[in-house]
């Protein structure tokens, strides 16, 4: 590895770890704040992705098992964040979405979570911010280039939904 990439991708760690700590940092305390895990604001926002999604698909981006993520579920559920309902395409399955509170959780923790980028961009010049937002779009192109194929949510007992 050539010097000036071992520097670009100390930079680029660096860059990523700020942005994790006070993009994180301020979500962190909001959950504790209101009771929840990061695991069950995790799976919120995993549902707010999806639409809708079942208890499986839940547990499998959580890294735990079905029967661990539909306990941390119920919880959700009788907070009034999540409802569970029957899949209308496999009796057998159950979806997830979320409800008003649910929703209006996440709002509230987006935009706590990107204070920081609003109090960032403030201190930018408009040139810095102009030259930042053409990195930060090749960026972008280059990340998006690497995730490859996107999975469609599904319910669980059923393939893929079409919206």
């Amino acid at each position: 590895m050539l010097p000036h990439e071992a520097e670009f991708l100390e930079t680029m760690g660096e860059w990523t770890r700020v942005v994790m700590r006070h993009s994180m940092h301020g979500l962190i305390h909001y959950a504790k704040e209101n009771g929840l895990s990061m695991s069950q604001t995790i799976a919120l926002f995993k549902i707010k992705r999806n639409g809708r999604c079942g208890v499986a698909d839940v547990g499998k981006d959580l890294q735990v098992s079905s029967a661990a993520a539909s306990q941390m579920l119920d919880r959700l559920v009788q907070q009034g964040f999540i409802q569970r309902s029957e899949n209308p395409e496999d009796r057998r399955g159950k979806c997830l979405t979320l409800t008003a509170k649910g929703q209006a959780f996440l709002q509230k923790g987006i935009h706590v979570r990107q204070r920081w980028i609003i109090d960032l961009a403030d201190s930018l010049s408009m040139e810095e911010k102009r030259a930042a937002k053409e990195t930060l779009v090749m960026l972008l192109g280059k990340a998006k280039a690497l995730e490859g194929g996107v999975k469609n949510p599904h319910c669980e007992g059923e393939g893929t939904i079409h919206p």
